[in-house]
């Protein structure tokens, strides 16, 4: 299978541009689609990162646009019906296969990695997106799929450990090589080294079996 990462701008975008606003980030995966007259009727499900009131804010704005048919948050879980213009029908179709939820990033860009058995799909893909939204092609290549993990109840998070694993992706302690450690982390929440430290790894004991497969 042919597997590429697309990287966009949110500006244009429903979701993005507003979680660009609010400080937000979310790992978003369409579960379905539909074509309705003008527009693709996508169901969406994921994770939303951010403080609560940047996400109750998100929250409050996305209701009120004419585009969103229904959109719910329950602590860091969202599920929601959207519409999408009909250019979108270069992502929405029977050759393109979400593999990975998109991250659509608080600091203005969105990324897509999909698959597809057809290059040429996935071509187009880019190509339509690097006209409508600024998009650029980061990689394409061919290898062979091991799993995807999509239909697995996500592991519940207390509020602290949310908070702990958000501060760490947001500073980018996950990144290679690390832009940030613990201790500054515990001084950014205000909790003790020690305090963070714990909520930190409960949250990564929960999470990295779950997206591992473990």
């Amino acid at each position: 299978m042919w597997i590429a990462k697309i990287k966009f701008s949110v500006k244009e975008t429903l979701i993005g541009s507003k979680a660009e606003k609010y400080g937000v980030s979310l790992f978003a995966f369409p579960l379905s689609y539909t074509y309705e007259k003008n527009w693709i009727i996508v169901h969406i499900t994921g994770t939303v990162l951010g403080k609560e009131k940047n996400k109750k804010e998100l929250l409050k704005e996305l209701k009120k646009e004419k585009r969103v048919i229904n959109f719910e948050i329950n602590n860091d879980f969202f599920i929601g019906t959207i519409k999408e213009p009909l250019f979108f029908k270069t992502i929405y179709n029977k050759d393109i296969i979400s593999i990975a939820p998109a991250i659509i990033s608080d600091k203005g860009y969105d990324i897509f990695i999909v698959g597809s058995f057809k290059r040429e799909a996935l071509i187009k893909l880019a190509e339509t997106l690097e006209k409508e939204r600024n998009g650029e092609l980061l990689s394409i290549e061919n290898k062979k799929m091991s799993s995807i993990s999509i239909t697995k109840l996500r592991p519940e998070l207390t509020e602290k450990q949310r908070r702990a694993i958000e501060l760490a992706i947001q500073h980018g302690y996950y990144k290679s090589p690390r832009k940030i450690d613990v201790q500054k982390l515990a001084k950014i929440s205000g909790l003790s080294y020690s305090t963070f430290q714990v909520h930190l790894r409960k949250a990564e004991e929960k999470l990295i079996p779950y997206y591992v497969g473990k």
